[in-house]
């Protein structure tokens, strides 16, 4: 059947149904649901509550309530009173913030709650959670006013040349509608003062049925879902006298508007052109679902045009783009947003001037058939890995279909759509679709935007100017945009065979290891985790510890530079271009003490993949000018980048933190750093440490059939030539100053400090001690909140971590970075003490060693049925030597830790010989 008839036989005016695996209903009180039987992740079902309201229905008294009832819902409700919620789900493996969450917006609530299914009980107590979070709150007077300096923290961590800007343009940008007025953090003066009652009128107005639903994906019956939902939810009532859930709406633009502003503490120039917003409807038929795929193939070929031009060798912009979102639910607008390299009239000649070409010109075949391929490759992968989907993959299409009327017809008719429709749509109609949204009339209504750290612009430095040169924009002449053919073959000349000399079983670890003829060794794991996902990786020794001073810039920022030069005969546009419709993708990094090619590939381009790798291993490119490009895009976007306080201090804290030493970590490259850069050195480095054979081990876990996976091997990684020299680790000496020492920094206009704590040293490595590390920062992270957070109210969030690393020393380090106001500052670092000397002198409690050890055995559980898991799991194993006893042991092993012996750990660690203590604080007024 030909594409005509094939898109013919879809009947446009069919309407699109529900996913019949999804079980979807009505409550007698007006709560919805959704459920859906999913058994990727085993035993785990993700819950969510999500409310239709959000700040948008606060009253003017109510400012920032609709958030602070989110945070009073794990403070305090019918069965779970103040702290008991996060302490019991603790308990189970759930970590607040990271599993447990929630988020306000302008037009809705969301609760998110993963729960282990192991037992039953645990199923039946996380329904009665988000029964207690629709209407068991508590919402204690006490409760609220110990919960206060949380959500000011929270507000403290958003101030900034953001917000100050944010605040002078939002009524413009919205149009002066009610969401300028709302933001859902809402405002000091009367988060500080509100009487609990304002709070407990907004919870009971619009905490109700009838603008609920629960959505249960995951390891668990429909039936058994629908069971639970009934028994919980149905008792729910709503208001005898109910508010109505008012629907605002987006103001137009009048007329045309700009807006400079500048700030010290800006750090790049940014430019937003917005038009006004259109009042949108879901799709409901087959019609509407492909009027949608036509705007896609807009956006998608727009913004290829605009990525083409960044990577240029005359970039006018380090980035932009064009979106059709907007700020308000049921809206769309044509927004374009860009970051100029250099004189911003460029920029923006050069952003409106692409809009211009398609509005003139339209979209040509060659650049839609690109954008084409890599849409249905995208639905493709998704319907083959169909069995083995996420279930949070599903959350937010159920949410949005409760909110938002987002049809949900199931990724089996959505793939049918795709290649059944895309076929025939042409490019006229792409790019009569994109002159709807760029109209005459949106030429003369709009609001642009610029948030500058300057005025310096030789021409666009004020309100005027701005204006001035948008619509001088407008009136630019423009050319077409060429028909390009894109060379696809990666590999022009096919390498001499290697071949594979030895194979070797590991049954415990159920992998396979190659040894080829230049020396590779490959490991491979096959699994069925992902149906079309195979995961590759490269590891060999080496590193920027190879290199000196002389060399740190560009050793550092290897990996950017030699992909912004690109591979062989492609430029980094002509190589995106020819994998147009390849699910693969492939990035060398340099660590400190390993060169690593990361990559990813579906099934049916696994060779692709491979031919990839031998291009980017064996050809890196040398192109002087988009070097210049790269160099010239990374000094705009540095230039400003000290202006934030925390930039800055964090810059300061490490050059303090290693005396100066020229070999220290570079946080953010300096003038000097970029003029060091050097485009032959880069490619001259790339060449020693990823274009040669000699000591590389490859990891490839997925999908993956050994018979084709062997021709491979030989063809495109045992030809990789070899030279016979083993790399190593280098120790360079760099080290952190001995001692326990002290930094403080001052900078910023806020009231917003920083606290940076390090605790470390020497040790010789062992995996249990490394473990015990991993748990002790754990264990201080569940004291940091209970103490810092829920007691204290000095911060909204921060944890420890705890981490050994046996190359190239054995060493090990404790950290915690906690955002803070000044005034917190020494009562943090006197608490955090006393949790510390504690945890010496007493140990940890045994409800936080069972928490954190519950939580590092869930989550182990969920990740070994991953093939990232395994890649990073195997390197640890294979390549750097770890013991394959105790990981196939480790349950036992992480068990069997007691107080006693994270306590003599922790004595071990904190020996008082060195700590590294960084504040930042404002300046002094």
């Amino acid at each position: 059947m030909g594409t005509t008839q094939t898109t013919q036989a879809q009947d446009l005016n069919e309407r699109l149904a529900v996913d019949s695996k999804v079980t979807t209903g009505t409550l007698p009180n007006g709560l919805k649901y959704y459920i859906r039987p999913n058994s990727k992740p085993e035993n785990k079902v993700e819950l969510r509550l999500v409310i239709n309201a959000g700040s948008i229905l606060e009253d003017d008294d109510q400012q920032g309530l609709a958030h602070f009832t989110e945070h009073m819902l794990f403070n305090g409700t019918k069965n779970f009173p103040k702290n008991e919620l996060v302490n019991y789900l603790q308990s189970i493996g759930v970590q607040f913030g990271a599993d447990l969450n929630a988020y306000t917006s302008f037009d809705e609530t969301v609760y998110m709650l993963p729960i282990p299914t192991d037992k039953p009980e645990n199923i039946e107590t996380g329904f009665q959670i988000l029964q207690d979070w629709a209407q068991g709150a508590l919402l204690t007077d006490k409760d609220i006013d110990e919960e206060r300096k949380v959500v000011l923290e929270e507000s403290r961590t958003g101030k900034g040349a953001s917000d100050r800007m944010a605040k002078k343009y939002l009524p413009k940008l919205l149009a002066d509608s009610k969401y300028s007025q709302r933001l859902p953090i809402g405002k000091d003066e009367l988060l500080k003062k509100f009487k609990p009652d304002v709070q407990r009128r907004y919870y009971k107005d619009w905490y109700r049925p009838n603008l609920m639903s629960v959505v249960v994906v995951g390891d668990i019956t429909a039936a058994k879902a629908e069971e639970l939902i009934k028994k919980y939810f149905t008792p729910l009532t709503n208001p005898a006298k109910e508010r109505k859930r008012e629907v605002f709406a987006a103001n137009p633009y009048k007329k045309q508007e700009a807006m400079f502003l500048t700030d010290a503490e800006q750090t790049s120039t940014i430019m937003l052109l917005n038009f006004t917003p259109r009042r949108v409807e879901a799709d409901k038929t087959v019609g509407d679902y492909r009027n949608t795929l036509v705007e896609q193939l807009a956006f998608s070929a727009l913004n290829q045009r605009f990525q083409d031009l960044a990577q240029s060798a005359t970039p006018p912009f380090a980035f932009a783009q064009a979106g059709n979102d907007s700020y308000v639910r049921g809206y769309q607008a044509l927004g374009l947003a860009l970051m100029p390299t250099a004189d911003l009239t460029s920029a923006i000649n050069a952003t409106i001037g692409e809009l211009l070409s398609v509005e003139q010109y339209g979209f040509n075949s060659s650049e839609l058939e690109l954008v084409k391929k890599n849409m249905i490759s995208r639905i493709e992968k998704q319907y083959n890995e169909r069995a083995t989907t996420n279930s949070s993959a599903y959350l937010g299409e159920y949410q949005r279909n409760f909110l938002e009327n987002e049809a949900i017809p199931g990724i089996e008719k959505e793939k049918e759509l795709y290649t059944t429709l895309l076929p025939g749509i042409k490019a006229e109609e792409v790019t009569v679709a994109l002159k709807k949204l760029f109209s005459k009339e949106d030429k003369e209504k709009f609001f642009a935007l610029v948030m500058s750290p300057e005025t310096k612009d030789a021409v666009v430095n004020n309100d005027a100017t701005l204006l001035a040169a948008v619509k001088k924009a407008f009136t630019q002449k423009v050319e077409a945009k060429a028909e390009v053919a894109v060379k696809t073959t990666l590999v022009e000349t096919l390498p001499a065979k290697g071949s594979i000399t030895k194979t070797e079983k590991n049954d415990k670890l159920q992998t396979t290891t190659y040894t080829l003829s230049n020396g590779i060794k490959v490991t491979t794991k096959a699994t069925n985790f992902k149906s079309d996902e195979i995961l590759f990786s490269g590891v060999k020794k080496g590193g920027t510890n190879t290199y000196g001073a002389a060399d740190k810039a560009t050793a550092s920022m290897l990996g950017d530079i030699i992909e912004s030069m690109g591979y062989g005969d492609f430029t980094p546009t002509d190589l995106e271009k020819a994998l147009a419709g390849k699910n693969i993708g492939l990035m060398p990094s340099m660590g400190e003490i390993t060169n690593v090619v990361s990559g990813r590939s579906d099934v049916k381009d696994l060779e692709s993949l491979f031919q990839l790798n031998y291009l980017q291993l064996t050809e890196p490119r040398f192109d002087e000018s988009l070097f210049n490009a790269f160099v010239s895009t990374m000094s705009t976007q540095l230039k400003f980048a000290k202006s934030n306080p925390q930039i800055a201090f964090v810059d300061a804290l490490i050059n303090d933190m290693y005396n100066g030493s020229p070999l220290k970590p570079i946080a953010i490259p300096t003038d000097a750093d970029l003029k060091a850069l050097n485009a032959k050195r880069a490619v001259e480095i790339y060449k020693n440490e990823f274009s040669t054979a000699d000591g590389y081990h490859f990891f490839i876990v997925g999908n993956v059939d050994e018979a084709k996976l062997k021709p491979l091997l030989e063809q495109y990684l045992a030809s990789l030539p070899a030279t016979g020299k083993e790399p190593k680790y280098v120790d360079n000496g760099l080290r952190l100053k001995p001692g326990n020492n002290k930094f403080e920094f001052k900078k910023g206009t806020e009231p917003k400090s920083l606290v940076v704590a390090q605790y470390f040293g020497e040790a010789a490595y062992t995996e249990d001690l490394a473990l015990k590390a991993n748990l002790i920062g754990d264990i201080l992270t569940i004291r940091v909140i209970e103490k810092l957070r829920e007691e204290m109210g000095s911060i909204y969030s921060g944890g420890f971590s705890g981490s050994m690393e046996k190359e190239p020393y054995s060493q090990y380090i404790f950290q915690t970075q906690l955002p803070t106001g000044p005034e917190n500052v020494q009562a943090i670092l006197k608490q955090m003490d006393v949790e510390i000397a504690q945890l010496k002198d007493k140990g940890p409690e045994q409800k936080d060693l069972d928490k954190v050890r519950i939580a590092i055995v869930e989550k182990r559980k969920e990740g070994i049925k991953t093939n990232q898991y395994w890649v990073s799991k195997l390197q640890q194993l294979q390549f750097e030597g770890r013991s394959i006893e105790w990981f196939m042991n480790f349950e036992s092993e992480i068990n069997k830790i007691s107080v006693q012996d994270i306590k003599a750990a922790a004595n071990k660690f904190f020996d008082g010989k060195n700590s590294y203590i960084g504040i930042l604080n404002p300046e002094t007024k």
